[in-house]
């Protein structure tokens, strides 16, 4: 019987908290494990931290790290000693040492997925902007052009890249599908469990945010939007991610209490499992006015049951939400957002019936794993058999 692909997939965390990524890491591992692969996750997460069990899949954590940076020698001489036992590698992230140590142990049999760290927003902080670039020249592009090839989610994300701080000339880039498998979950279950948390919304209209509060993800645009929407805004805005009492966090409530919107603007820490699942569900929409998103992860778990969506032409994958229909895509500034949410007030029944039916369109062609369209495990298995290496392997 022919043997199975073995894939590492590097990830510095799979701690929900840090956003999206790890989500869809943990679905596309799950799917690659299906379509013919041994999959192994590596992390830098403490040992004993819980973040996903599954039977098919381990997951290796050779935390902690020193520095800001993910440097971990413990990581690394673990990767040092089980490399050979592994066909391919898949990395997760830029500017930390996971890219640099594949470098070193990998050669030329890694892959990386940069999750919107090149994003052209980036470049808007000038300290940072000059501490990437000369870690750029110095490290970082030896690190991406000795990968097989960069991993882009979107074309949106390969076009941004035309213009972002560094030069990606030389390096290999492949498109490829990202994002989710269909939630399973208990409708009535998951909307009692939510109901519970916050029974003040039972029976309110509501826009849910849901993502970290940090200011690329402009959710000062959307408390601006309810201010100018004044007294035809009777619905609520419900603010979900972790809290952890940022200085941009607390800017946001600051804001909140300016305008006197306490009773249209509630802030919740994260939700996840059915709760987050019965708090999208009882959403109106999803609401994300990002000033630069690679991908969007909160909109495509909306979609995914049918929940349009409320954003900007920052956000990569807003060319297909715009294509199908499934949502209303702003600029990234409070009157374009703001004439966005009063369409939406004034949509009817209709109206957002065929919004919510284009949503599930959209995530079924575009976002759902499942699709073998651009798929990630069949470039794999075609670049293997390039380098001739597939030999009794599926």
């Amino acid at each position: 019987m022919k043997r199975k692909i073995k894939l590492l997939t590097i990830i510095s965390s799979l701690n929900p908290d840090h956003g999206g990524p790890s989500k869809a890491t943990i679905d596309s591992s799950i799917i690659l494990s299906q379509s013919g692969f041994k999959v192994d996750i590596l992390t830098s997460d403490l040992k004993g931290s819980n973040y996903f069990k599954s039977n098919k899949i381990k997951v290796l954590n050779k935390g902690p790290t020193f520095g800001n940076y993910g440097l971990s020698i413990k990581l690394f001489m673990w990767l040092y000693k089980n490399r050979k036992k592994y066909d391919t590698f898949i990395v997760h992230g830029l500017w930390q040492f996971t890219t640099l140590m594949a470098r070193m142990l990998l050669k030329n049999k890694y892959y990386v997925f940069i999750h919107g760290m090149l994003d052209p927003w980036f470049a808007e902080d000038f300290i940072k902007k000059i501490k990437k670039k000369i870690y750029w020249s110095l490290f970082e592009i030896y690190n991406l052009l000795s990968a097989k090839s960069l991993l882009i989610t979107s074309l949106g994300e390969k076009n941004s890249l035309k213009n972002t701080f560094v030069h990606t000339d030389g390096i290999k880039k492949k498109i490829v599908r990202f994002g989710i498998t269909k939630p399973k979950f208990n409708k009535k279950i998951a909307l009692k469990k939510f109901y519970n948390k916050f029974p003040s919304l039972k029976k309110k209209k509501f826009f849910l945010f849901l993502g970290r509060f940090h200011k690329k993800k402009g959710c000062e645009i959307i408390i601006e939007s309810v201010k100018k929407l004044g007294k035809n805004f009777n619905w609520i805005v419900l603010f979900v991610g972790p809290i952890k009492s940022s200085d941009y966090e607390n800017r946001l409530k600051k804001l909140v209490k300016y305008y006197k919107l306490n009773k249209n603007i509630i802030f919740s820490n994260a939700l996840y499992g059915n709760l987050k699942w019965g708090a999208i569900q009882a959403s109106e929409g999803l609401v994300l006015a990002s000033h630069g998103e690679n991908f969007g992860i909160s909109l495509v778990e909306s979609m995914s049951i049918g929940k349009p969506v409320i954003t900007t032409f920052k956000v990569n994958i807003s060319s297909e939400i715009l294509k199908y229909k499934a949502g209303l895509i702003s600029s990234d500034n409070s009157y374009s957002f703001t004439k966005n949410m009063r369409r939406f007030l004034n949509f009817n029944k209709n109206q957002l019936k065929k919004l919510s039916s284009n949503s599930q369109k959209c995530f079924d062609e575009n976002f759902n794993l499942l699709s073998k369209k651009n798929s990630l495990s069949e470039l794999i298995k075609k670049d293997l058999k390039n380098a001739n290496i597939q030999k009794n392997i599926i």
